[in-house]
């Protein structure tokens, strides 16, 4: 219950929402309690009155019967509106609030997650909360005070017809309810954790389907879903027997209120003690009222499945930040000079440090490279400078100022990577870039297309700069895809540039335009290339030669190009060459 009480938490800022919701349902069931009842109520009234040869006054209840007719109606319409508004805003709210946690914590906190895991969790668990307050929080309450108001209305005829409908409300409102819960504890939850993995495989094979494909693989792992979908099914039925069953039990019940209030009511008619009209009302009102609660078994039912998607997205919450913002950080420096000191970083659970004792000092306006295989540490040193994580040891200055105390967001507005594996977005060429630049003209566009020598290939098709890309930029090659990566990157206005591997997947001659491109158009600003081939470090102020997370070599002089690199560097610096050549380096 302690993931149910969290759950209502998020639920506090719409609190006036809910209430609404609640209230305007209510009112819906009650005039349809009361429609119900004063139509049996006036129907009998009129027989008793015409076989008394008496007379009655109809036009006030005529007119109160159109009147809960058309508040009926009305009521119903009005609580779609307002209680599925309510919803949409939960919904909302819950995927803002759960994205707003989660981008402090990535992606150092992430990196255990599939992408189709924290995909489902983002949609699948959130949409399945709003079952909680749908289908289970909101008629549950609305059923309860219904019966409240009609157990309050009878005790003003007789305690005793009270009493009895009070007991058989009992049973459809709560031990039913109760029952399905506790029977449908295990296929609910199993039925959400086969959901949310059955959509994290998809999400996983889509990606990888051409290698699985390609190596026979994909039997095996449609199989995997196959089974996963059946045991899915297969929890799925168990749980809508169940929660038939609790409908079947609330259908009973309302039958037994009916023959129950009869029961005591009709020794009280043969007593005068109470009228037949009056006792038609009540067995009406009861058998109405028992529309409040026909869903709630099979939402209970589903409550187990619920809380386990309500439990998968605290996990997220739950999860501790790895980098925080100073409570008052110093101002943006003016200067934009890197310094890394002594800097050290071991990632949790690893069995060496992923960087030890790293010295690098990059001038404003300078252009450096960072060259080794992988895993030599490259792409560590790029995450700290962003500060998707911090240093274990030593500390990292730009302009002199600890990086710790200056705010995340100044950081990044100065500081732009584009990483080894950048993602595009399921859109257009365009939209893709204004990511960066969200007013970019078209002629800005096609400028950052041109600086990575990608303006004549998007030209070249029907719809250029409003092409769809696909999914992960899956319409694009890889090499395309990394270098609309880096024009997005290229459209900020960032005074540091750091690129990982932007050339990978190039032949070199392309490479050597892409590079020619990016040093153009990062002029005067500081540029910090990481890559394990050595094309176009002839260019580069600084050559650092990196492997195991240590620095192995340093270089000042510029070398005389990719081939033979050997004769132009010290003697001291030969090894950063052969290391560069031991990758694959064409």
């Amino acid at each position: 219950m302690k993931a149910f009480a969290r759950l209502l938490g998020l639920y506090r800022p719409y609190a006036l929402w809910i209430a609404a919701s609640i209230l305007v349902s209510l009112t819906s069931v009650l005039a349809n309690i009361g429609l119900m009842a004063t139509s049996g109520w006036f129907i009998t009234a009129m027989a008793a009155a015409g076989l008394a040869g008496g007379t009655m006054n109809y036009f006030t209840p005529a007119a109160l019967i159109r009147a809960l007719a058309i508040l009926r109606a009305g009521g119903r319409y009005l609580d779609r509106l307002v209680s599925h508004e309510a919803t949409f805003r939960l919904i909302g709210g819950s995927r803002s609030f759960v994205f707003a946690r989660l981008e402090p914590i990535a992606p150092a906190e992430l990196g255990d997650l599939r992408s189709g895991d924290l995909a489902e969790r983002l949609r699948g668990d959130i949409d399945r909360l709003e079952l909680v307050f749908l289908r289970l929080l909101s008629p549950f309450v609305v059923a309860l005070l219904a019966a409240g108001v009609i157990v309050a209305v009878l005790a003003r005829w007789s305690a005793a017809l009270a009493g009895a409908a009070a007991m058989v409300f009992l049973v459809a409102g709560f031990l039913a309810p109760a029952l399905a819960a506790f029977a449908g504890r295990v296929p609910s939850r199993a039925t959400a954790l086969f959901s949310a993995e059955i959509r994290a495989r998809m999400v996983d094979d889509l990606e990888g389907l051409a290698p699985l494909l390609l190596t026979g693989a994909d039997a095996r792992h449609f199989g995997a879903l196959e089974q996963r979908m059946e045991a899915m099914l297969a929890a799925e039925g168990r749980l809508a027997r169940i929660g038939a069953l609790g409908q079947i039990s609330v259908i009973v019940a309302s039958e037994l209120a009916v023959v129950a209030l009869l029961g005591v009511g009709v020794p009280l008619v043969r007593s005068g003690a109470l009228a037949g009209a009056e006792l038609t009302l009540a067995a009406l009102a009861a058998l109405a009222s028992f529309e409040a609660f026909g869903g709630l078994p099979a939402a209970f039912a589903g409550l187990a499945g619920s809380l386990a998607s309500a439990e998968r997205l605290f996990g997220l919450f739950d999860r501790k930040t790895v980098v925080v913002d100073p409570d008052k950080p110093a101002l943006l420096p003016r200067r934009f000079d890197l310094v890394l000191e002594k800097v050290c970083l071991s990632y949790p659970g690893a069995y060496r440090a992923a960087l030890e004792n790293i010295d690098i000092e990059i001038g404003e306006g300078a252009r450096v490279a960072l060259i080794g295989p992988s895993g030599a540490g490259k792409s560590s040193i790029a995450d700290l400078l962003v500060r998707f994580r911090d240093p274990t040891g030593g500390e990292i200055r730009l302009g002199g100022e600890a990086l710790p105390r200056l705010a995340i967001d100044d950081i990044r507005s100065r500081i732009m990577v584009v990483g080894q594996s950048p993602h595009l977005f399921s859109a257009t060429v365009a939209e893709n870039l204004r990511i960066a630049r969200p007013h970019a003209t078209a002629d800005e566009l096609w400028a950052a297309l041109a600086s990575v020598r990608l303006d004549e290939t998007i030209g070249a098709l029907p719809e250029g700069l409003d092409t769809q890309i696909g999914v992960a930029g899956t319409r694009l090659s890889g090499g395309q895809a990394r270098r609309l990566a880096v024009a997005r990157g290229l459209l900020t206005e960032a005074s540091i540039f750091v690129l990982d591997e932007p050339t990978e997947g190039l032949d070199a001659e392309t490479a050597r335009q892409v590079l020619d491109g990016v040093f153009q158009r990062t002029a005067g600003r500081t540029l910090l290339l990481l890559t394990h081939r050595h094309a176009g470090l002839e260019r580069m102020d600084q050559t650092i030669g990196m492997d195991g997370g240590k620095i192995m070599s340093r270089s000042r002089e510029p070398t005389c190009g990719p081939e033979p690199a050997n004769a132009c560097l010290p003697k001291a610096e030969k090894s950063a060459t052969l290391m560069a050549k031991s990758v694959g380096e064409p």
